[in-house]
């Protein structure tokens, strides 16, 4: 069974993004690797954060922790540089 994911991208786009071909290694699959698929596929040079449902995901963390099933939704967030200066 191959597992896809729905990604809202950071400029509003959505793309569906295939992960892996089999379900024993979605059970694997970390977020930094959901990441650096995300970020190829929309082309993105810049950071960004996921979001499912409401929670932040880690990169440290399985995508399964979450929940995350087939064709479910992940939000993108551009990270922008700035913020106050001490």
């Amino acid at each position: 069974m191959n597992v896809h994911l729905k990604v809202n991208g950071p400029r509003g786009e959505e793309k569906i993004l295939a992960l892996c071909k089999h379900a024993e290694d979605f059970k694997r699959f970390t977020v930094l690797q959901l990441k650096q698929k995300i970020l190829e596929r929309f082309k993105i040079d810049n950071d960004i954060r996921m979001v499912f449902q409401t929670e932040r995901l880690e990169e440290s963390s399985l995508v399964s922790k979450y929940g995350i099933k087939h064709m479910s939704t992940i939000h993108t967030l551009l990270m922008l540089p700035g913020g106050m200066k001490g």
